[in-house]
């Protein structure tokens, strides 16, 4: 970890607390997804102040916050609690996915497994997973590059669409183990994925006024508040908030607040810049499918 400088050209503006950097100069071409901005790109999202709606799909009941829309060309986050249900129906999103299991369980009965909060589950773009069960009080975080949309497998155009070299990834964040974090007395961290499968997932936890900061994500890294409370431009945010980046330039360290804090780093490799929301039948069907359930 090392410390980042602050982007002195560009502004921030908020809105029913999500606090977002944007460069000085930005227009439509910089919010092309394969754009290579130099400037810091930067939301940040107080859970607490974000409203919930409850909402149903496929006949599946639950509850959500909708914490980045991506209407923008940016992020696309979203917090689901799902009533207990035996199936969720198998679906896949049109760009690479974090999920962060923050409280409950959920099981994969075909190939992945039994996870319990705090666990992960990554999938690349148009990579299926499921049917796959909630339960215990579920509460999941939803964290995309972009707008990524939901299709259900059933659809057999969807079908056609599989990313057959994709990766699905899941972890429970107790079978990893704590270690010391270099050069930072009384703070640890533990992986929640192989440090060189491609893209990462660290959990970091330090005292008090610690500053945590990152290399630059060039594909994009959310950074997840699990425990206690960062100070992010001045802002305090307690759990789940985060902060979602993307440039060339290192962003703004975090620092934690006066009881310490644990936070999960979630970045991106080069296949947040695939799928999307392209427009086509597909891609339009599955915008629709979540602006139907959200």
């Amino acid at each position: 970890m090392r410390g980042g400088p602050r982007n002195a050209r560009a502004r921030a503006c908020s809105y029913n607390g999500i606090r977002r950097r944007v460069p000085l100069k930005e227009g439509a071409a910089n919010n092309h997804p394969l754009h290579r901005a130099e400037m810091q790109h930067s939301y940040i999202v107080d859970t607490a102040r974000a409203p919930w709606k409850r909402s149903a799909t496929e006949g599946i009941t639950f509850a959500c916050q909708v914490l980045l829309s991506g209407e923008d060309g940016g992020p696309e986050a979203l917090r689901f609690r799902f009533d207990d249900c035996p199936s969720v129906y198998a679906h896949m999103h049109l760009t690479s996915q974090f999920q962060l299991l923050l409280k409950g369980a959920m099981d994969f009965p075909r190939g992945v497994k039994h996870l319990e909060a705090l666990a992960l589950h990554y999938t690349d773009h148009n990579m299926p997973y499921g049917p796959f069960a909630v339960s215990e009080s579920h509460d999941m975080l939803v964290l995309h590059p972009r707008a990524g949309g939901i299709i259900s497998m059933a659809n057999l155009d969807a079908r056609r669409k599989i990313n057959l070299r994709g990766r699905l990834f899941a972890s429970l964040a107790a079978e990893s183990e704590w270690r010391p974090l270099p050069g930072a007395d009384h703070s640890a961290f533990k992986f929640l994925m192989p440090p060189n499968l491609g893209p990462g997932a660290v959990v970091v936890k330090s005292p008090a006024h610690a500053a945590l900061a990152m290399p630059a994500a060039e594909f994009g890294r959310y950074e997840v508040v699990l425990d206690g409370s960062v100070i992010i431009e001045g802002q305090e945010i307690g759990p789940p908030g985060l902060r979602y980046v993307r440039g060339e330039q290192a962003a703004e360290a975090l620092v934690t607040g006066e009881n310490g804090a644990s936070v999960a780093f979630l970045t991106f490799d080069r296949d947040a810049l695939e799928g999307g929301i392209t427009g086509d039948g597909l891609a339009l069907e599955a915008a629709e499918a979540m602006a139907r359930a959200i």
